[in-house]
């Protein structure tokens, strides 16, 4: 790695520069010398406009006092495609795929409270499907670490790894809980304009073919948002892991299957045979 450097914002990068910018052709580096970098977002804004549009459009109860579990996830991918562009990062941000997320939230986050992010690339490794990266970005309150989210991609290639031997399908877990969610197109759009993600392929079936997808697709961090909002009793410390399977191709419909247990909550968003 290069010599470790810092950058510090005060304001949150607008993000249609930022797809445009991921948008423009980039020689991909045979050396994965991923730069040393963190940025700095003090202090992290958001308007209460943004924040009400974003609990509307996944399905989240505002309290007005604190935070849902995942809104702040959105400033985070901000700061990961900044980070991304850059003309040092071996690997080129469009055409990654968003493999799996996990956000940890130690405690109830305050709408009154301060905050700064930090993010940074954790690690990265060569597998056989390619390039897999993660970013880490924290968010504090004055110096407590009050939340954490981590998101792992992948960057298609040649690597010259073997694959792994194909395991047995795991058989279909039953759950106790079923629900059904129908997901219109016009889910999309308005997560687009809560999170401010405008990638093509989540606002019309024409864009997304352009970019190799039958249909439009909604974001994966929405799915996510939407089963915590229905999973999730308050915003106090949470753990929440998920993996993005396949593509939800728009207009869905879905059920999510769930069991609560005494210390955790299983879940999943199956849509006809497959899952995200």
């Amino acid at each position: 790695m290069s010599v470790a450097q810092e950058l510090k914002i005060k304001r949150l990068p607008a993000l249609a520069p930022l797809l445009a910018r991921a948008a423009l052709p980039k020689r991909q580096s045979k050396a994965l010398n991923f730069p040393e970098r963190s940025i700095e977002l003090a202090p992290v804004r958001y308007s209460q406009r943004q924040l009400k549009r974003y609990a509307k459009s996944c399905g989240f109860s505002l309290d007005g006092n604190t935070l849902p579990a995942s809104f702040l996830h959105i400033m985070a991918f901000r700061l990961q495609m900044q980070l991304m562009i850059q003309r040092d990062f071996p690997v080129a941000a469009m055409g990654c795929v968003h493999l799996n997320n996990e956000i940890i939230q130690h405690r109830a986050i305050y709408s009154s409270e301060t905050l700064r992010m930090v993010c940074r690339l954790s690690d990265h490794e060569l597998t056989a499907r390619g390039v897999e990266f993660t970013f880490e970005c924290l968010v504090y309150a004055g110096d407590e670490c009050v939340w954490e989210d981590r998101s792992q991609y992948l960057s298609r290639r040649k690597t010259g790894i073997a694959k792994p031997a194909k395991s047995k399908p795991r058989e279909a877990r039953r759950y106790a809980n079923q629900e059904a969610m129908h997901i219109p197109n016009s889910t999309a759009r308005h997560y687009a304009l809560a999170s401010g993600d405008f990638n093509p392929i989540h606002l019309h079936d024409l864009s997304a073919k352009v970019l190799g997808f039958k249909k439009m697709v909604v974001h994966g961090m929405w799915s996510k948002a939407a089963c915590m909002a229905k999973l999730i009793d308050g915003g106090d410390a949470l753990r929440c892991r998920v993996e993005f399977k396949t593509p939800v191709f728009l207009p869905s419909k879905a059920e999510l299957h769930y069991e609560k247990g005494p210390d955790s909550t299983v879940f999943e968003l199956p849509l006809a045979a497959s899952h995200t």
